[in-house]
């Protein structure tokens, strides 16, 4: 039930992106323990994106996670941690350092990520609403259950 829509630059090597596809759907699923973990590459040539009003930049990934809620924050920032990371190793993203107003500088490799949760009695798996399906259900108990230790 879990899925990932990941924005990326074209011209990625097949071999890259198989392995970075494999390693967000096992991040998803460390997390979410929910059989069913899709995970989707939509693929953007540097004319068809502008950051910061400037067409042609070189596109700067985004990950949407849409996702049933409940998965604590220190998971959430467990699992963004690791899909940034094989994002950036697969795109090869240099980090960057931004100057701040106050002086200070920050390091970013510019991978944003979105989560989009969704109740349960507004998904469903063929039939059967997902708060109904206990694939969802265990699953999500047993993910809760080893988040709280």
């Amino acid at each position: 039930m879990p899925v990932a829509y990941l924005d990326l630059p074209s011209g990625l090597e097949v071999d890259t992106k198989k392995r970075l596809l494999k390693e967000v759907a096992e991040s998803i699923h460390h997390a979410y323990m929910i059989p069913d973990t899709r995970v989707y590459c939509r693929e953007w040539p540097a004319e068809q994106t502008s950051v910061d009003g400037l067409v042609g930049h070189p596109v700067r990934p985004i990950c949407n996670f849409v996702v049933p809620p409940g998965l604590p924050l220190e998971a959430k920032r467990q699992l963004v941690k690791r899909v940034s990371a094989a994002i950036a190793e697969a795109c090869n993203l240099p980090r960057e350092e931004v100057p701040l107003p106050s002086g200070k500088k920050v390091g970013t490799r510019w991978v944003l990520a979105f989560f989009r949760e969704v109740p349960l009695e507004q998904a469903a798996l063929d039939d059967l609403m997902a708060f109904e399906n206990p694939m969802v259900l265990e699953s999500m108990e047993a993910a809760m259950q080893i988040q709280k230790g």
